[in-house]
């Protein structure tokens, strides 16, 4: 048996965090319409959280999955104001079971546990990475990037998003959430011979 030549690594399965009411058919960026995980993005407040249903990344989950963030704003954000987000894992299908951090596993605003605030209570999850913005808006174009790589603990995942853009989310002034999603995508070492 010879031994490989080298080693790439090759996309596996994506799973889009969206809001499925907004989430366009055919996604300027050429990501997925399908959503896999609800989170609506759409009118979050500058300093605001929020949590994502949870998602499920199949018993056969990747190793390693690098996360991608797509982001526009009704006005223009802040220049060098950040989406910042986090991951949190369960065993369990079932939304409001085994979460950390006081996760829902639904979509919806994000608190932290009780008697806690947001702050403190996302530093019980997995800290993902923070999309830098330029100065623009929704008219100019989503600013998109990846924002890290993570190696999830468990078989079901959800996210929780902080807006620090320095402005409201959504596009057209109307918070509209058309080009506002999350995308996780399985990364696979293929040997090559």
């Amino acid at each position: 048996m010879a031994l490989p030549d080298s080693a790439k690594y090759i996309d596996g399965t994506s799973f889009v965090f969206a809001f499925d009411t907004d989430w366009p058919a055919s996604p300027t960026q050429g990501w997925s319409a399908t959503v896999d995980a609800e989170i609506d993005l759409g009118s979050l407040a500058d300093g605001s959280y929020r949590q994502s249903a949870k998602c499920d990344l199949t018993a056969n989950r990747d190793v390693e999955y690098k996360v991608e963030v797509s982001i526009e704003t009704d006005t223009d954000a802040t220049a060098g104001g950040t989406i910042v987000v986090w991951a949190g894992y369960s065993d369990s299908a079932t939304a409001g079971t085994g979460n950390p951090a006081g996760l829902s596993g639904t979509d919806s605003a994000y608190t932290g546990l009780s008697g806690g605030t947001a702050a403190q209570s996302v530093q019980a999850l997995e800290y993902v990475g923070s999309l830098v913005l330029d100065a623009i808006q929704d008219t100019d174009a989503p600013q998109v990037g990846v924002i890290g790589v993570i190696r999830p603990k468990k078989r079901y995942m959800m996210l929780v998003v902080k807006n620090a853009s320095g402005a409201t989310l959504g596009g057209d002034g109307t918070g509209l959430a058309d080009e506002c999603a999350i995308r996780v995508t399985g990364q696979q070492l293929q040997l090559q011979d």
